[in-house]
């Protein structure tokens, strides 16, 4: 079998560079292409504001969009925090080796 011929460290880092470079033009190319068409092509305010009401649990059914707004903002919060809480147990709880979990 032949091998490869070695390359220095500097030419590979300037391969990966321009691999890594020409991967994220093109992922922003693609990006704004979608964005583009969203804007222009996409779903009107009205279908928006309906996706936003089914994913924001509310009391309510109809609701004015300001209100919606801070409901969701709300719910951001409320998410965050959870996630927090969750973070920090699994913290508290994850540091502890398996003797010591049985043990009340």
């Amino acid at each position: 079998m032949a091998s490869k011929p070695k390359i220095s460290a500097s030419t590979a880092v300037r391969r990966l560079r321009r691999r890594l470079s020409n991967s994220k033009r093109r992922q922003r190319k693609q990006f704004c292409q979608r964005r583009s068409t969203h804007i222009d092509g996409g779903a009107s305010v009205s279908d928006k504001l309906e996706a936003l009401r089914n994913l924001i649990p509310s009391e309510t059914a109809e609701i004015k969009p300001e209100q919606l707004f801070r409901e969701t903002a709300d719910y951001i919060v409320l998410l965050k925090t959870q996630v927090l809480f969750l973070q920090k147990l699994v913290d508290f709880y994850g540091s502890q080796s398996p003797e010591n979990r049985d043990v009340e």
